[in-house]
């Protein structure tokens, strides 16, 4: 008899697209080995040991952000550094008022638009920004659309 083996993933960090009207929140965490140029990433950070992932991203928008957020859309998975990276969505109608500076060091609104510019100009943390934010806009369209 085969017995399958299912290995668990390496999930190192949940993050979360908030999206407001047709803006995407990014961030800017501090780096914590020498200076480098500015990196643009979604919010959210390491997953502890033990942590569901998406308690990980909620607990990681109140401390950066001091948000809390409703319902969430798995976006998908994305690999960075040899680790796999889970992506959240939703929808923000809410201000963000303050956040960790000790964590970040710039947050700002970008539209689709802006967020490919800055992957194209390499200036993206990890690099899957760009791609998850797409990933989630198809998914909303197929939605809207009546689509899986």
């Amino acid at each position: 008899m085969n017995r399958r083996v299912v290995i668990p993933q390496n999930f190192r960090t949940a993050r979360c697209i908030l999206r407001k009207d047709e803006s995407f929140l990014l961030v800017v965490h501090h780096q914590r080995f020498g200076v480098g140029r500015t990196r643009w990433g979604l919010p959210g950070g390491r997953v502890e040991a033990g942590e569901d992932l998406e308690a990980a991203a909620r607990r990681e928008l109140a401390e950066e952000l001091y948000v809390e957020v409703g319902d969430l859309t798995e976006v998908g998975d994305y690999h960075y550094k040899g680790a796999l990276n889970r992506v959240y969505a939703t929808e923000f109608a809410g201000r963000i008022l303050r956040f960790d500076r000790s964590e970040l060091s710039q947050i700002a609104w970008h539209n689709a638009d802006d967020v490919a510019k800055l992957a194209t100009r390499g200036v993206l943390h990890a690099g899957f920004e760009a791609q998850a934010i797409r990933d989630y806009l198809t998914r909303l369209s197929g939605a809207q659309t009546g689509g899986n």
